[in-house]
């Protein structure tokens, strides 16, 4: 792998919605990801911005959900979606597959790729990334970090909290 990124590196961002949910909610904030958007594009050039979005098939959370989508994609965000599921009294949606399978047809296009998301089951994604002579930065919030994206290169939502939280239903972040 080349040693240094370009200037202004291609990248890739990954919003694993359903894993990020929990940490937002034992943070107490959430993030806004417009702003996340627009903090990630201050020092690189985003091709991809993919959104992974659990939608409930009950009212009134399924046309809520829907209206959210519409707003990320109305700020660059493509939406990917499947169907939110309740197990053992609460809700669930895994898209690790999915978003294996987007990032790796995406990667020839891009020299990074940030992924948020928590999740350890990540570690073979970000092995074929570093294969591929790329790189990859995870996202996550601190209590909801597995120790292996810790011995990762990472940024915590926690420690960026001033640039990317949600502070009113005007700024419409997740």
């Amino acid at each position: 792998m080349d040693t240094k990124l370009p200037e202004k590196p291609k990248l890739g961002l990954y919003i694993d919605d359903s894993n990020l949910y929990y940490g937002a909610k034992n943070a107490g904030w959430k993030v806004d990801y417009k702003k996340l958007y627009k903090w990630v594009a201050q020092t690189n050039v985003i091709v991809y911005a993919k959104y992974f979005m659990g939608i409930p098939e009950w009212e009134p959370a399924k046309s809520i959900n829907k209206v959210l989508a519409n707003y990320y994609k109305s700020i660059g965000y493509e939406i990917i979606e499947k169907p939110l599921k309740r197990i053992g009294g609460r809700n669930k949606c895994n898209f690790d597959v999915e978003i294996h399978d987007e990032i790796m047809k995406d990667l020839k296009d891009l020299d990074i790729v940030y992924l948020a998301s928590g999740d350890s089951d990540f570690m073979r994604t970000k092995k074929n990334i570093l294969q591929a002579g790329k790189w990859i930065k995870f996202l996550a919030f601190k209590d909801y970090c597995a120790w292996e994206i810790r011995k990762s290169w990472y940024i915590f939502f926690d420690d960026i909290k001033e640039e990317v939280i949600k502070t009113s239903i005007a700024s419409r972040g997740s």
